[in-house]
């Protein structure tokens, strides 16, 4: 990945006609739209997180970036690997093996998500997570700061940031007792057309995905304003 976010920013309010940013803030507005692309973009990126245990548990907690779980090795560094196998937790066969896990929420922290294991995992021990994960977001306006989305999917994030500007913008008129009618019929088809493009460029993309980086289980059913 090459793009930068400053670039990701620029090509936003030029894709909006804004370069100048005299009708979007580029920082305000532009920057918390760019990352909700980002957040919505149904494509994620693989992970491999190995944790070392501080305590004996059942449980561990991932990191915030989770998404979805692709596999859980333990023991690790196994030729062939040890894989544990998904099970429901509250089944009542959960703790009868060791060779279980299951993923649930962090309700202890109300936020973020957990990994439980049917073996009590022993001080000191490793344990390796494969998993699906949201695109960074801590990002700053400069070249150095690079975006997660491969460059070949950049114009999905700019075509996401132009529809949420066009609805944002047919909102503004339809509250303006002044439009003319004839501006919101022409900014609702504008709205339509840029919301119908993002979702013909995100199943396009979908469609040529031959990896495992997208869930199987997201898919867009219609385009998200308020992500």
């Amino acid at each position: 990945m090459t793009t930068s976010f400053s670039k990701l920013l620029t090509d936003c309010l030029q894709a909006l006609g804004d370069s100048d940013a005299s009708t979007w803030s580029r920082t305000d507005v532009i920057w918390p739209w760019a990352i909700e692309a980002m957040l919505a973009f149904p494509i994620l990126r693989p992970q491999i997180q190995t944790y070392t245990l501080l305590a004996n548990t059942h449980e561990v907690t991932l990191t915030p970036d989770f998404r979805e779980i692709i596999s859980v090795e333990y023991p690790i560094a196994h030729e062939p690997p040890d894989y544990l196998t998904r099970m429901n937790r509250f089944d009542p066969s959960f703790y009868t093996t060791d060779t279980h896990y299951d993923i649930d929420r962090d309700y202890r922290n109300s936020r973020g998500w957990c990994l439980w294991t049917s073996k009590l995992l022993p001080i000191g021990a490793q344990i390796k997570i494969n998993y699906l994960a949201n695109h960074e977001i801590d990002l700053e306006d400069t070249t150095n700061s690079l975006i997660t989305v491969p460059d070949e999917y950049e114009n999905i994030l700019v075509a996401y940031v132009v529809a949420k500007g066009y609805r944002e913008r047919l909102g503004a008129y339809m509250q303006d007792p002044t439009a003319h009618m004839s501006i919101i019929t022409q900014m609702t088809n504008m709205v339509e057309k840029a919301e119908a493009k993002y979702m013909e460029l995100v199943e396009r993309a979908q469609a040529k995905l031959t990896d495992s980086r997208m869930s199987p289980h997201m898919h867009v059913d219609k385009f998200d304003r308020a992500y």
